[in-house]
């Protein structure tokens, strides 16, 4: 399947899971083309001051890859600065949020597996 940049659906949320922010949500592939082996792919834009809330991962798991720019991931109470080509991974009943503390925009690819 292809899917060409005009052909995804972006998506504007506010205070995702209790964080901060306007945040632009681009879904690259929608999860029942997926065939339930995954229920998010989406790329998430993040200006300064922009977070998404803790939340955990108890039946599935979340990747974050940094496409661009600096962000922090909080993982179970930990905060760790990730920048591009870096990545992280939530399950088994840990948490994470995601949060923009630079002063410029920064991106993110986010997939759920189940």
């Amino acid at each position: 399947m292809i899917r060409r940049k005009d052909e995804m659906r972006l998506q504007v949320r506010d205070n995702i899971r209790g964080g901060s922010g306007r945040i632009e949500n681009l879904h690259i592939f929608e999860p029942e083309e997926l065939e339930g082996k995954c229920t998010l792919c989406s790329v998430f834009e993040l200006d300064p001051g922009d977070s998404i809330g803790g939340h955990a991962h108890d039946s599935d798991g979340e990747i974050y890859y940094v496409l661009h720019g600096e962000l922090v991931v909080t993982e179970d109470g930990t905060e760790h600065v990730l920048y591009a080509g870096d990545a992280s991974y939530t399950c088994g009943g840990s948490s994470h949020a995601i949060e923009n503390r630079s002063g410029k925009k920064a991106s993110f690819m986010a997939i759920i597996l189940p």
